[in-house]
């Protein structure tokens, strides 16, 4: 099952519902790993949004859980702003803050709500002889702060969830490549099996969501190839 959850809403729409969280992340001296938390915003956000717009949904708003003090709202919201401008969209955020009790570590929520046409929802729609390929490549923890360069643009996300040739996309989360391939697989009833050509490992996790699967038409690969550059990794089908 993908990481979203559907709500009829009507016979035309669903509410696309998609989830991310952290903890003990962040800019408190009890934290395990220290990152600001202007990242730690951006990585809740990418996960959340690449859920719910890797199904076809339209975001109408952000709900934010914060447990890490109130001062640190502000900057949440502001960076969650910035990130959906600059992909083109302005919806609502709202959320809550637990200021009671101060926590010795950070903790935070962050939830989209979008909307799609059920006959537009991008699941369980790879047919038999699609191709497969890996979008970017795991990072996970330390890594994710250090390498920064190495992560999928969500701009270069976007162009290939609205690629004519891609039947679906998978973002990659800490159940690693491979689980979410056999996933994929079975929820589309095929029995092929999947081998890398590349040096990337199927079984890491990919934090928050650093890279994703797609599967594709064969005749379109060398334009999703030009889309994506270096960041393509192909997987064979057996």
């Amino acid at each position: 099952m993908r990481d979203v959850c559907y709500v009829s809403v009507d016979k035309t729409y669903d509410l696309v519902i998609s989830s991310d969280n952290a903890a003990n992340i962040g800019e408190k001296e009890g934290d395990q790993i220290r990152a600001p938390y202007s990242l730690v915003a951006e990585s809740l956000f990418r996960v959340a949004f690449m859920e719910n717009r890797a199904v076809g949904a339209q975001p109408l708003t952000v709900v934010l859980y914060n447990f890490s003090d109130e001062y640190v709202w502000e900057e949440w919201v502001q960076t969650i702003k910035k990130q959906l401008n600059s992909l083109g969209f302005d919806v609502p955020i709202t959320g809550s803050t637990e200021s009671n009790f101060p926590l010795s570590q950070s903790a935070f929520g962050l939830s989209i709500i979008g909307r799609v046409e059920k006959r537009k929802i991008k699941d369980r729609k790879t047919p038999e002889g699609a191709r497969f390929a890996v979008i970017g490549e795991p990072l996970v923890g330390e890594e994710v702060i250090a390498h920064q360069e190495r992560m999928v643009p969500l701009s270069t996300f976007e162009q290939v969830v609205h690629h004519n040739g891609v039947y679906e996309v998978l973002p990659v989360g800490s159940k690693g490549i491979e689980k979410e391939i056999r996933m994929l697989l079975q929820i589309n009833g095929l029995s092929t099996s999947i081998q890398s050509n590349c040096d990337i490992d199927l079984h890491k996790p990919a934090g928050p969501s650093t890279c994703f699967i797609i599967t594709y038409e064969e005749g379109k690969e060398a334009d999703i190839r030009t889309l994506t550059g270096d960041l393509f990794h192909s997987l064979t089908t057996l």
